[in-house]
Parts: C-alpha cells; sequence; structure tokens
C-alpha cells in the first residue's frame, strides 16, 4: 500500500514537472514563489499609477476646456413654485411687489454701466436690516465705503437679503442675481435653517458614507461630466409619478421623500401653535446641517462657474443675554419631575440675580446630572459661571444653551462649523465675525466678551454699529483681494466719519420700525417679556399702526382680556382698511370670548371677499362642527382642500370631518398627513390616536398617545373622559398612559 501510495505521487509529480519544467508549484499546499508575487503586485501598482495619471490628465483638461453648468435642483425639497425676485421694466431690475414683504425696495439698471462695481449681498433679515430695513444693514455701510473711497467710480452694493429665507431659498436667488453681471458677492447665511419643517428620510436612506463620498466627488469635472452624460439616460428610467393625479418630475414637483415647500418661506412659528411645534428631533438636525452645507457648496459652485468672487460671513449670535427659545425634558421624565425641576430653576433665576453664584451652580449640577438635555440649565450656569469670573467655562455653557434649544433660531456649532469648513475647502474669502464680536463685545461692555445685547438687539440681529463694523471689515477685504482699482485706501478716522455721517441722515421714525419689528420678532419666537417690552416704547407715543393693536389684541388674548382683545382687534382692521389678516385675528379672537355667530359672520365675509385663507375655511369648518353641522363643515373643508391642496391647516379639519362622518379609514390617511406636516404638534398625535381608537387599532392608539405626550400633551382629565377610548380604559398601556401625565 506504501509504495503504490509513493508511486501514485511520483507520477503525479512527474506530470507537473513535464507541463510545467520551470514551475516549483507542488501539490500538498506548498507555497506561491516570492519573486512570481512581487512581480504581481508590482504590474497591478504600476496599472493603478497609470489609471491615476490619466485620469487625473483628463480632471485637468476638463478643467481648462469645461465648465459645468451648475444643477440646482435641490435633492431634498421643492417648491410649489420658484418665481424671480427682480421684475424687469425699461431697462431696470426692481424686487417684484408681491415679495416686498420680505426684501428691501431696491432697483438697478439691468445692463452694467462702465466703470461700475456692483456688489450682491446675499442673506436673511441680518442683510435685509431688521428690526431696521436696509437704511441700516451693512450693505448700506459698505455702499457709503465704497464710495467715499472710488468716486470715480459707479458703486451698486444690492442687498439681497430675505426675512424668514432660508439657505436652500438663497441658492435660487444667487443664480438669478449673478445674471446680473456683479463683480463681488457676499454671503451670509445660518440662523434660518430650522425655520421650515422639512423630511429627510430619503437623505438617510442613502447612508452616512455615500452622503460623505458624493460631497467629496462633485468638486471632480470627472464627476460632473458623467453625472451630465447620464442624467438623460437615469431620468428615463426614473418614474415619474407617485400618485394618479402627480405630474412629471420637473424642478418643482412632489419627489418620493421629498418635501415640498411653499413659494414663500412658511415658518412653524407662524402657525398659531408656534413654539409647541418645535420638538427634540436628532435625525431632522443632523439633516438640516447637510442639507445647509449642501446648499452653500451650490452657492459658491454657482460663482465659481461664473467665475464671480465670494465673500462668507460667519453667524454670529446673543449667547450671554438671550435664553433659549425652547427647552425640553428628558423624554422618559414625569410631570411632576418636570414640574419640579422649572420650580427649582425659577428658584436658581432668583439666585443669580441675588449673585449667589456658587449655590446656584452647585443646584444646577445637581439638575444637570438629572435632566442633562434642558437647555435653560446650561444658559443660567453660564450666568452663574460668568459672575464668578469664569469665563471660558461660561462661554462653553451659553454656547451649549444655544446649542440644545429645541427651536434653534440662532446658528447651531455644527452650522458656523460647515461654514468654516467649506470655505477653507473651497478658498473661500472668510471674515471671521464671531471672534471679531467677541473683541468687539468686550470693548463694548462685556467684560467677559461673550457676545450679549451690547452687540445683538435681540437673539442675531445686530445693532447698527456692529453693522457698521461688518461693513469696515467688507471694505478691508474688498482691499485685499484688489477688486476694486484706482480706489484710495481710507484710514480709520475717515471710516468713522462716513459711518457718522450716515447715522445723521437717518430718519428719526426708524426707531419706531425698530421697536415695532422687534416686538414682532419676539412676540413671533415666544419672548412674550421682551415683546411687551419694545411694544411699550411705542405706546408711549401716540401711534396708528395696526401692527401695534394687534400685537396688543394677541396679549389680551393670552391674558384672557377678551375685550379687550376684542377692541384691539377692531381697531387694527379699521386702521388697516379691512385687511382680511386682521380680520381673521378678529374672528379668532370673537370665537375665544365666546361670541361664535359674530366669529362665524367674520369668517364668511372674509371668504366672500374673496381674500380667503387655508385658515378661515379650517377655522369655520371647525366652528361648525362644534354646532353639529357636520355636512356644511364637510362642504366647506373640501371646497378649502380643493382650493389649497398643499395646506396643511386643512389637513387636521378635513380628517376630523372624515371621522365624524364616520370615513375612520380615510381619516387616518390624513391625520397621518398632518402629522408628517407637523411633527411637533401634540393635538395632531392625540387626534390621530382617537381615530386608531374608534377603527380598533388599540396597539396604534396607544403609539400615537405616547407620541402626544412626547410632544407635550398634558390634558390629564380629557384623555381620562374622552369617550373615543373607552373600550382602551381598562387596559394597562392606558394606565400607563395616565401615569405619565402624573
Amino acid at each position: 500500500m506504501r509504495s503504490k501510495s509513493k508511486n501514485r505521487r511520483a507520477l503525479v509529480k512527474t506530470k507537473k514537472e513535464s507541463a510545467a519544467p520551470d514551475s516549483t508549484i507542488l501539490l500538498d499546499n506548498s507555497p506561491i514563489n516570492e519573486n512570481s508575487l512581487r512581480g504581481w503586485i508590482k504590474n497591478v501598482s504600476i496599472g493603478i499609477v497609470i489609471c491615476l495619471l490619466l485620469l487625473a490628465l483628463i480632471e485637468i483638461g476638463l478643467r481648462l476646456v469645461w465648465t459645468p453648468t451648475v444643477n440646482i435642483e435641490d435633492p431634498f425639497v421643492g417648491f410649489s413654485a420658484v418665481r424671480p425676485l427682480f421684475s424687469v421694466n425699461n431697462g431696470v431690475a426692481s424686487i417684484s411687489p408681491n415679495r416686498l414683504k420680505y426684501f428691501n425696495k431696491i432697483s438697478f439698471p439691468v445692463e452694467k454701466r462702465k466703470n461700475t462695481f456692483r456688489v450682491f449681498s446675499f442673506g436673511e433679515s441680518t442683510t435685509y436690516g431688521h428690526p431696521f430695513d436696509g437704511q441700516t444693514s451693512y450693505s448700506r455701510w459698505l455702499e457709503d465705503l465704497l464710495k467715499t473711497s472710488c468716486p470715480e467710480k459707479n458703486i451698486e452694493v444690492i442687498n439681497v437679503g430675505g426675512i424668514s429665507y432660508a439657505s436652500y431659498r438663497i441658492v435660487h436667488l444667487v443664480k438669478e442675481g449673478l445674471s446680473y453681471n456683479p463683480d463681488l458677492v457676499i454671503i451670509y447665511v445660518g440662523h434660518n435653517e430650522f425655520l421650515e419643517r422639512r423630511s429627510y428620510s430619503s437623505l438617510f436612506q442613502q447612508g452616512s458614507l455615500v452622503i460623505s463620498l458624493r460631497s467629496h466627488l462633485e468638486y471632480l469635472r470627472i464627476y460632473k461630466g458623467l453625472e451630465t452624460l447620464l442624467s438623460p439616460i437615469i431620468n428615463k428610467v426614473r418614474p415619474t409619478s407617485i400618485g394618479s393625479n402627480q405630474k412629471p418630475t420637473t424642478s418643482n414637483s412632489r419627489l418620493p421623500g421629498r418635501t415640498l415647500l411653499n413659494d414663500e418661506a412658511t415658518t412653524i412659528l407662524d402657525k398659531s401653535a408656534g413654539l409647541d411645534l418645535y420638538y427634540r428631533d436628532e435625525e431632522f438636525s443632523n439633516g438640516v446641517v447637510q442639507h445647509f452645507a449642501y446648499n452653500l457648496k451650490q452657492m459658491i459652485s454657482l460663482c465659481d462657474a461664473a467665475e464671480v468672487p465670494v465673500i462668507l460671513v460667519e453667524t454670529p449670535s446673543n449667547l450671554k443675554d438671550f435664553s433659549p427659545f425652547k427647552s425640553e425634558h428628558e423624554k422618559n421624565s414625569s410631570q411632576s419631575e418636570r414640574a419640579r425641576i422649572e420650580r427649582k430653576l425659577n428658584e436658581i433665576k432668583y439666585l443669580v440675580s441675588q449673585r449667589q453664584y456658587q449655590k446656584a451652580i452647585a443646584e444646577l449640577n445637581e439638575i444637570e446630572s438629572k435632566d442633562p438635555l434642558y437647555a435653560l440649565t446650561y444658559f443660567l450656569k453660564g450666568k452663574a459661571l460668568e459672575g464668578e469670573g469664569l469665563d471660558e467655562e461660561a462661554r462653553l455653557n451659553f454656547v451649549k444653551a444655544r446649542d440644545l434649544d429645541v427651536c434653534p433660531l440662532r446658528a447651531t456649532s455644527p452650522i458656523i462649523e460647515s461654514i468654516r469648513r467649506i470655505a477653507d475647502e473651497n478658498r473661500i474669502n472668510l471674515i471671521g465675525f464671531s471672534d471679531f464680536v467677541d473683541s468687539y463685545a468686550k470693548k463694548h461692555g462685556s467684560t467677559s466678551g461673550i457676545p450679549g445685547d451690547e452687540s445683538f438687539l435681540d437673539h442675531v440681529h445686530p445693532t447698527i454699529e456692529l453693522h457698521q463694523a461688518l461693513a469696515a471689515l467688507l471694505f478691508q477685504r474688498i482691499e485685499k483681494m484688489g477688486l476694486v482699482k484706482s480706489c484710495r485706501a481710507l484710514n480709520e478716522n475717515e471710516i468713522l466719519s462716513v459711518m457718522d455721517q450716515g447715522l445723521k441722515s437717518l430718519d428719526p421714525s426708524i426707531f419706531e420700525l425698530r421697536d415695532l419689528n422687534l416686538a414682532k420678532t419676539l412676540r413671533w419666537a415666544g419672548k412674550k417679556d421682551e415683546a411687551r417690552q419694545a411694544l411699550l416704547r411705542i405706546a408711549a407715543r401716540e401711534t396708528d399702526n395696526p401692527e401695534v393693536h394687534k400685537m396688543l389684541g394677541a396679549f389680551a388674548l393670552e391674558d384672557h382680556q377678551f375685550r379687550d382683545a376684542i377692541d384691539r382687534y377692531r381697531e387694527a382692521v379699521r386702521l388697516s382698511g379691512g385687511d382680511p389678516e386682521l380680520r381673521l385675528s378678529l374672528a379668532i379672537a370673537l370665537y375665544k370670548a365666546g361670541i361664535k355667530n359674530e366669529a362665524q359672520r367674520t369668517y364668511e365675509d372674509i371668504l366672500h371677499s374673496g381674500h380667503d385663507m387655508p385658515e378661515v375655511y379650517a377655522n369655520l369648518a371647525m366652528l361648525l362642527l362644534e354646532s353639529a353641522r357636520v355636512a356644511d363643515a364637510t362642504n366647506l373643508i373640501t371646497k378649502g382642500i380643493a382650493k389649497y391642496p398643499d395646506s396643511i391647516q386643512l389637513f387636521s379639519p378635513y380628517a376630523l370631518t372624515l371621522a365624524i362622518s364616520g370615513k375612520t379609514t380615510e381619516a387616518i390617511k390624513w391625520m397621518q398627513k398632518a402629522v408628517e406636516a407637523e411633527p411637533g404638534d401634540p393635538t395632531h398625535y392625540y387626534n390621530l390616536a382617537g381615530m386608531y381608537a374608534l377603527n380598533h387599532q388599540n396597539s396604534l392608539a396607544f403609539q400615537a398617545l405616547n407620541k402626544a405626550i412626547d410632544r407635550g400633551y398634558r390634558n390629564s382629565d380629557k384623555i381620562s373622559q374622552d369617550p373615543v377610548f373607552q373600550e382602551l380604559r381598562q387596559q394597562n398601556e392606558f394606565k400607563n398612559i395616565r401615569a405619565r401625565l402624573e
């Protein structure tokens, strides 16, 4: 046996040797020759290097001969319409009349005259000049400085700052503005990114690795070229509709996973529930940051393609004198624990006001350990630490309070870091405005150098003097970039003189405008006490401004002073000449005062006047439902839905009319749309839970009730007594829900 085996091995070896006499490969798992392996690695390496060199040559060649058209199709949001900002008549471009609610009234010649230096400044309400207007914006002061420096030139600094505009809206403005041949673009964005609700489900379905890879590939001409070549093929095979009534995919259509926004900004705070609609949502926050970075890169790409230089400006904010707009407790904390913490924080506010800083810090540390995400805790801790002279620790806590704000109306750290990173990656001139504001604050009264009321009029809007300082920084950067030829440098005294003359030219009435706009902004953002102070400054002077009476009416309504509220709204309607929005406010006040017949007549008058609004259909339908006029309510809300199919104000009332009519399955679909559109509204989840209960979908009803409580629903009595939950009351899940409210 042994000899046969040996012979077989010898036979195999002989065959191998005869087939490949130079081979040293043996049977029985013999190793590969080292020289062969080294040669294979060498050949592969050479191949890779050649491929990379070839790709590099193609990339260089494409950069020399081809500048791709920038596609501003936003993969995350669409718009019901994208209309031009400027209208052109007789060779002059002006802000379209229907956009003057958001933009300053400006105009300029379409054809740029010889010897003209034209600047477009794009941004939000800071660029606009809020709470004043364009007369006090950094754009105006920059223009004054350039005109003084370059008296022989025609200087145009065109202010394209839009109130409540975020980066995804500003991209379209940049594209339009570049068609007017600017010599420089200034971009100041970052504070408004959380104002409108969007869904980023499509973004996160791609995965973080894919998103990161695409972000880097978009800088390459090869990638852009392949994208241009392949997009017609991809569009042919992509589904063009998502429903029987859906139009083919266009820049404004609703795509799967993409939120459709109104043509103008409709902010979360514009809704009656306001701050209540904000809640902690990490996925949304991460999506906002990535979307912002995408939009900022799009703006830079547009300018790069047009060969127009860009200056980016960081977006600092009021850290030490503006508390968070909304703090949110730990999700699983009980109602009693939340109430205890809030009482304790009120006591700590008093300790801080009495300069008992060490005691305040000790108690704040205890609260922080139990409820580590409550933003107000860190704001108060910042105050106490600043009082103790621990400035760096104080700053860290103020920044954390800003970043944990559930209603982030100040640019968060990830937004600011995105601005810096993108400026660095694209070699864009960046004004480090945050560091400058710190030094400015120290010079103007903040001993810690942490910016507050000495620098800002509210949460983000700089004082006039800080606008002027930013203009000086921009002017110096323009000089350094060598963008304007044959202009003389201005010394510090000359710059101060230009600013002083500009201040003297302002009409005193602009300061009343400031107080009114401040009051509106603060009221809109839930800062009632601060808003009231601004209103009182106006009330000290006699005024016939309907907005003042409207806001005073709103305060009276919140304080349940119904008669005063109605009187204020009537006066506002009279002074405005019957403005339909003010009539809507009057109708709401009448309804809350229990004068429902007059409220109904007011709603109906608005509808018949031809100035109807979605809110009128929604509110009147609910009023009719309360009167058991189900058929009339259904007829009315159906008309509203037909006229305003994308208006989220109508989703919930329509769902309720369907549910009351016994169409619970269809009602659930519409209430789910309401939840998707306004996921921070606890009443939507509560109503959805009731519809699930009526449909005997008990587990879904419990899920919706828990989400309602997570979003802030606190009406224990209503949950306990509501007949729609009759069959759920004896179940343990329902008892647990009631326990969460205790």
